[in-house]
């Protein structure tokens, strides 16, 4: 498969979608309610000193997403269950009641995961060691609903030396990214493959989706960003693999890929 170069961006993110004053990021759901409100302070630098109150505030989010985690994995496992045990003795209406029940709190879940990760990637200190790409990849495509995303990991990625907890988060979030913006009713099918230049490893991860106009391309990073393709959340997925690549003294930036669909490539320095 070959790997292009057009339309390359890396400049830090715009912010459209999101509104803040001083540090404070406000995300703001599709209908333009406030979801939430996340503490930032700007670009983040590989050799960027951890703060007090960036510390604090990792310490925080730990707390409320352990909170918040445990009654939504036990909300979402009774409802898994009452569908699994009565969804076929409801009426339509009852079924439809419970089927947006337990979408709604699976996507709750998730933003809560990803407000973790977001603020984990920007704040909390690097975790270094030897980290295989191809089988990180491997093992959270592994996690996906074949029904929705398909994923083929080239051989050949690298090992690099690199947190393997964000590089797990830049996938899911890639992979993630690729399955809300599916341009049909089938699943996507999203391809990664390696390669070195500049002495960098360039690794695409290449969906067949709708794609994102290539004037929008930056905008897709900005904090709290939610473009036309979006299929929920709350924005945070593109920001979080940015950060998690600078902190890493890599970068991130989009693509369009031939033939239709999006390309996102992570520079990962050698």
């Amino acid at each position: 498969m070959s790997v292009g170069s057009t339309s390359k961006t890396q400049a830090a993110g715009g912010r459209a979608g999101a509104s803040g004053t001083g540090s404070t990021l406000r995300v703001r759901a599709s209908d333009g309610c406030l979801a939430g409100a996340v503490w930032s302070h700007g670009a983040v630098a590989a050799d960027e000193p951890s703060t007090p109150e960036a510390e604090d505030l990792v310490r925080f989010m730990r707390m409320v997403s352990h909170g918040l985690r445990n009654p939504l994995a036990i909300a979402t496992g009774m409802l898994d269950m009452l569908e699994h045990l009565a969804g076929g003795q409801l009426d339509e209406e009852s079924r439809e009641l419970l089927t947006r029940s337990s979408a709604a709190v699976h996507r709750t879940a998730d933003m809560v995961l990803s407000v973790q990760r977001y603020t984990n990637a920007r704040h909390r200190p690097l975790q270094t060691g030897p980290v295989d790409l191809g089988e990180v990849a491997a093992g959270v495509a592994e996690q996906l609903d074949p029904a929705e995303v398909v994923v083929h990991v080239a051989d050949g990625l690298p090992t690099l030396t690199a947190d393997r907890d964000m590089v797990e988060w830049v996938f899911h979030e890639l992979f993630d990214n690729a399955r809300r913006h599916a341009g049909a009713d089938r699943p996507v099918t999203v391809t990664v493959d390696p390669r070195r230049e500049d002495g960098r490893w360039l690794v695409s991860v290449t969906d067949d989706g709708s794609g994102i106009p290539t004037e929008r391309h930056e905008e897709a990073f900005g904090e709290g960003e939610r473009l036309e393709r979006s299929g929920g959340g709350l924005g945070l997925g593109l920001t979080t693999v940015r950060a998690v690549l600078a902190r890493h003294g890599g970068a991130a930036w989009l693509e369009d890929a031939p033939g239709g669909g999006l390309r996102a490539v992570i520079a990962w320095p050698t």
